[in-house]
């Protein structure tokens, strides 16, 4: 395949605002935490808002018909799943689609069930959505982190809610049919709606694994679940939030709609013009995209691999790294990293102290530097 895309130019974003670079802009530390890309955007991104942009108003917008169709056809495509166009609810972004899923169903007080560790906002929905956390812990086995699903079961027949992650965010898998199947008819048995976050769809890096959207296994599963997926972790537009809710159940679409009419503003036209681009897109993007994610992956894992005092698993999905730093002995290991220049992201706040997490989506040259840097802070601690 001839290489289209260009993802070894380092790209300077140190003074326009970015989130990710701005953290460390006083201080000499390469930032490896936050979950956007150090790669270009796509051109057929780019030129979808750039010709949105000849219009001069860019006022109040609503979801254009386009979007949607565009959606639809799409998830048949990718993912051989035939959803009809009333399931589909344009958000603004996954996150605050998952404090209305879980509003959505049971009342204030209820207990929502969480597989942990995850990604730091999942474990804030149920304070914000006036909820008690019940959280099941992912246990390590051969190599890779597994639900455990004999705790699910029995915690779920306690909660009017269970929210899942797939690809998972951050130590990587991307979950099997057979485990996808088992999750859901757990919820379904216990009547506890499943909300998939499924925003890293398009990052599978295992040739032998694939993504599979849980609703689309069985009917008494679609029925029993809300889908939140976006293009914008695989496209690298993570400033232009723009999101879809898939709800088959009318019941709890209806609520769901509810909802989002009361308490999430309109998306941008911006965000609406990349979004039909990405779903439109038949370039070799997400082909070359992970292939380069992939040799990162095995660079990072190689490089982990020689240490005494770190490790890290199998990563089937996703560019992020789920790193044991229990054995470099110190107290806090996100500030000890920090202190040899290398910003990660602190796994306390994934529910998992002694644990960070490395986003690995950056030029070679740049994740070199920083693995060296991980060297060195391990050795230090040794």
């Amino acid at each position: 395949m001839t290489q289209i895309f260009d993802f070894d130019s380092v790209i300077d974003r140190k003074n326009w605002d970015s989130v990710k670079w701005s953290k460390y802009a006083d201080r000499d530390v390469l930032p490896f935490w936050v979950a956007d890309m150090d790669f270009a955007t796509p051109y057929f991104i780019i030129d979808a808002v750039r010709e949105r942009l000849e219009h001069p108003i860019l006022g109040y917008t609503s979801a254009p018909q386009d979007l949607e169709d565009a959606f639809v056809a799409w998830i048949a495509r990718q993912f051989n799943w035939a959803v009809d166009p009333e399931w589909v609810i344009p958000i603004t972004a996954v996150v605050p689609g998952l404090n209305l899923s879980v509003r959505s169903v049971g009342s204030e007080g209820d207990q929502c069930l969480i597989p942990v560790p995850v990604y730091p906002p999942f474990l804030e929905v149920p304070v914000q959505s006036h909820r008690r956390g019940v959280y099941s812990s992912l246990v390590l086995e051969n190599d890779m982190w597994q639900m455990n699903f004999e705790d699910i079961a029995n915690k779920a027949k306690n909660c009017s809610s269970l929210l899942f992650c797939n690809p998972q965010n951050p130590t990587g898998r991307v979950f099997t049919e057979s485990e996808l199947r088992k999750l859901g008819s757990i919820c379904a048995e216990t009547e506890t709606l499943l909300i998939s976050d499924e925003i890293h769809w398009g990052l599978v890096l295992e040739p032998a694994c694939e993504h599979i959207p849980i609703a689309s296994l069985a009917s008494e599963i679609a029925n029993n679940s809300i889908t939140l997926i976006s293009h914008t972790k695989t496209y690298n537009v993570a400033g232009l939030l723009s999101a879809i809710a898939v709800i088959p159940n009318p019941t709890l679409r209806q609520r769901f709609e509810v909802l989002v009419e009361r308490t999430m503003p309109s998306g941008s036209p911006l965000s609406y013009a990349a979004g039909i681009a990405a779903y439109n897109d038949t370039s070799s993007w997400v082909q070359e995209l992970t292939a380069y994610l992939r040799l990162n992956r095995d660079l990072v894992l190689t490089t982990i691999d020689s240490l005494s005092t770190v490790e890290a698993f199998r990563i089937e999905g996703t560019h992020l790294c789920w790193l044991d730093g229990r054995g470099m002995g110190v107290p806090d290991v996100a500030a000890h990293l920090e202190r040899h220049g290398l910003g990660l992201s602190d796994g306390t706040e994934f529910g998992t102290p002694g644990f960070v997490r490395m986003n690995f989506a950056a030029p070679r040259k740049l994740l070199r530097q920083g693995l060296d840097r991980l060297v060195v802070a391990a050795m230090s601690s040794a």
